[in-house]
């Protein structure tokens, strides 16, 4: 099982006209290893269709090295052969996946302020998604580059910068103190995935010491 996170999430989306794997499969074409993890999301789809989008995903993310979590799903991560299970705010704690499912020790969680960051932190969670950082249908009052920085400050977690983000935001929201970027628009309903992705790592590898 590989440790090391990556700077990018994938989310899936099962609404996408071809189904939630083949984007994200065309997205990691060629993608350097380890550098990309998908997230399985699919709220409503049946057991069968997660383990069958689940086992695709697995042998595409293992084929680049990357890591891959079930969201909600720990049963279906296992049976997957997923890296770990990503919990949502309202899930169960991580203490509660780890003492039930002790084989999975890569768990992330989905947050919205400072105070659920600060709780993800005493459940030991290993990374969390902060959202949302721009407008998104639906999905609440954006906090904007400052709100997250401020969300962020000191809580001395890996946390990745969700909604609304694109290749222009990465610099800002990387100096804001952002671990890394967590998507699915901005993948799953691209013409080129595989572009779009490529276009994603050139602007975080532009925010490493040694970039250019």
């Amino acid at each position: 099982m590989r440790t090391a996170l990556p700077r990018i999430w994938i989310i899936t989306n099962p609404e996408h006209a071809e189904g939630p794997v083949a984007p994200v499969v065309r997205a990691l074409e060629g993608c350097p290893p380890g550098s990309v993890g998908v997230q399985l999301r699919a709220k409503h789809a049946s057991d069968r269709e997660l383990v069958a989008w689940g086992r695709a995903l697995r042998t595409a993310t293992e084929r680049q090295s990357c890591l891959l979590t079930v969201n909600r799903r720990s049963d279906v991560a296992e049976i997957v052969r997923a890296d770990g299970v990503h919990l949502p705010e309202a899930g169960l704690a991580s203490e509660a996946i780890r003492s039930e499912w002790p084989d999975i020790s890569l768990i992330g969680t989905s947050r919205h302020d400072r105070d659920g960051l600060l709780r993800a932190v005493q459940e030991q969670t290993t990374f969390a998604f902060l959202s949302p950082i721009f407008p998104v249908p639906g999905k609440g009052q954006a906090m904007g580059v400052k709100g997250f920085a401020m969300q962020i400050a000191d809580v001395g977690m890996p946390t990745y910068a969700l909604g609304g983000v694109g290749a222009p935001h990465i610099a800002s929201l990387i100096a804001a103190g952002a671990y890394g970027i967590a998507v699915r628009r901005a993948i799953c309903d691209a013409a080129d995935p595989k572009a779009a992705l490529q276009e994603l790592l050139h602007a975080l590898d532009k925010t490493a010491p040694n970039g250019e």
